[in-house]
């Protein structure tokens, strides 16, 4: 079935849209099935928190928004590859990319990165097709004092320093507890994204689209893509479709982002368990030290699915045998550098990576504890007379 798509479909966990939406939940005030997430959340920040976050995002729906930010960059992202783009990132790709989420017209957005319209101007366009968002962007009336209009005219003034504040806000929310809750949930985003990839293997697009609820629907017979609102996509101008399992995307939010070519590339964060990010209760291990597991805590399908692939298997043999840096990976087995770092972080999430600083890098070995405890995690779990059973992994046959 993959071989008769028209344009490519990939799977990706990562925290690059996640880390924001879960900044809309946290400070929108309506009710939030993320409520309970939401009440810890909140509660382990800091005080100043909010009025610094402000400055760079005066209403929720900025979070979203800036997401967007970060469109040149395919696929998977960690959290430190995120905040590093952006810190590199130049000022008019910086400018570019967010205006354009908010007034959706390439000339208006070139006419303010360019100086050639203020934000007054633009505002008071009624004929500009974005007009009815600005009122949910806190643009609209237009008040040059307002929280909203500091921001963009930051945005557009000061550009670095808006970049800044970004990035030292999301290490602040990173480093005070999302790190730890992305750490928790990421091995059931990793083996939802697996059990998303058996289902792509043996769906059309159509059926894929229906069983996963994505917010769009794909025409065959007509070759493209429609949304609920705006304009279809014709199949021939897309690059890439990526697919990422998300426990905040509540809204169900979808980004289209062009590419220098005028193909575009297309995120689906999808939630498939609104409630996840509520049950987070244990604090797991912080970032970057050794992932050894006690078998209780070893999801045993998340390792046979790691070590299923064979890159994955490959990569496992020879850090069993020697700790080894995601770049001598990528020259060992002639493959890049991305594409190791999406499957070390399979690797990782489930649990079978241990990590050792070396001098400016990170050896990488496999954890021999995980490996060991695995068969008996195995036993615990297949032969378990309660819980759920993951009967989602199963592949649908189609019947003609």
């Amino acid at each position: 079935m993959p071989g008769d798509r028209p344009f490519s479909v990939e799977f990706a966990v990562t925290p690059r849209f996640d880390v924001f939406y879960a900044l809309y939940a946290l400070t929108h005030n309506a009710p939030s099935v993320l409520e309970d997430w939401r009440e810890r959340a909140m509660a382990r920040l800091p005080r100043d928190f909010e009025r610094v976050a402000k400055r760079i995002a005066p209403v929720p729906l900025f979070w979203p928004l800036l997401a967007d930010s970060l469109q040149r960059t395919q696929g998977e992202m960690t959290f430190d590859e995120i905040v590093s783009n952006l810190r590199e990132m130049p000022a008019e790709d910086l400018k570019s990319n967010i205006l354009s989420g908010i007034f959706h017209d390439s000339a208006t957005v070139r006419a303010l990165v360019g100086g050639k319209k203020s934000l007054r101007q633009v505002v008071a366009n009624e004929k500009l097709d974005a007009a009815e968002l600005l009122g949910y962007f806190g643009l609209r009336p237009y008040d040059s004092g307002s929280d909203a209009a500091k921001a963009i005219t930051m945005l557009l003034s000061h550009s670095e320093t808006f970049r800044d504040e970004l990035a030292l806000v999301l290490e602040r929310f990173w480093q005070t507890g999302f790190h730890r809750d992305w750490s928790a949930l990421e091995p059931e985003m990793r083996a939802d994204s697996f059990r998303m990839r058996d289902l792509e293997e043996e769906a059309p697009l159509q059926e894929l689209a229906s069983e996963l609820k994505l917010p769009i629907s794909f025409e065959g017979k007509a070759r493209e893509l429609r949304p609920k609102t705006g304009a279809s996509i014709a199949y021939e101008r897309i690059d890439r479709c990526f697919i990422v399992p998300s426990a905040f995307n509540t809204r169900r939010w979808w980004a289209k982002y062009e590419n220098k070519n005028g193909r575009v590339n297309l995120y689906f964060p999808i939630v498939r368990d609104t409630t996840v990010a509520n049950r987070i209760s244990v604090a797991p291990r912080d970032a970057g030290t050794s992932t050894a597991r006690t078998r209780s805590e070893i999801n045993a399908e998340s390792v046979f699915r790691a070590l299923g692939d064979t890159t994955r298997y490959a990569i496992a043999s020879i850090l069993a045998r020697s700790p080894t840096t995601s770049a001598e990976l990528s020259r060992s087995l002639r493959v890049s550098k991305p594409t190791i770092t999406h499957h070390v972080q399979a690797l990782r999430a489930a649990g079978l990576i241990a990590e050792t600083p070396a001098g400016g890098s990170t050896k990488l070995s496999l954890s021999r504890a995980t490996v060991a405890a695995v068969s008996e995690a195995a036993v615990d779990q297949l032969f378990a007379s309660t819980g759920d059973l993951s009967l989602l992994t199963t592949r649908k046959r189609r019947i003609d």
